[in-house]
């Protein structure tokens, strides 16, 4: 069994965002940067895809769908801490969902913090 996970993440950056933090997701969305698949899912279905550019109401935009394994869930962690302070709230940022079920659990900023809420009940 594989330990899959689609992983969607839609969220503006604040046009206040460091240089340092912009270069990391920059750097998230080549090589061998957590955000860097592109092309089709092995197990999630779909595309993997990564684009960061100026936002439609300044600041940046950042769009990416991957297919993540479950040991690179704290790497997911550690980028959505290093953003949560700069994501232009309100709202969801994105989802995660074990290539197995059929919902996704919602990333919701709350507090300063993306939090993780579960849509279906394991």
């Amino acid at each position: 069994m594989a330990d899959l996970y689609a992983l969607d993440l839609a969220f503006d950056l604040l046009d206040t965002t460091p240089d340092d933090v912009l270069a990391e997701v920059r750097r998230q969305l080549t090589g061998d940067g957590l955000l860097s698949t592109r092309g089709p899912a092995w197990r999630v279905g779909g595309m993997l895809i990564g684009e960061f550019g100026p936002g439609e109401r300044g600041g940046w935009a950042l769009t990416a769908r991957q297919e993540v394994h479950e040991e690179q869930l704290p790497e997911v962690e550690d980028l959505l801490l290093l953003l949560a302070p700069h994501i232009r709230p309100p709202g969801p940022v994105g989802r995660l969902r074990f290539y197995e079920h059929e919902s996704p659990d919602l990333l919701v900023l709350r507090e300063g913090r993306v939090v993780q809420l579960a849509l279906d009940p394991r």
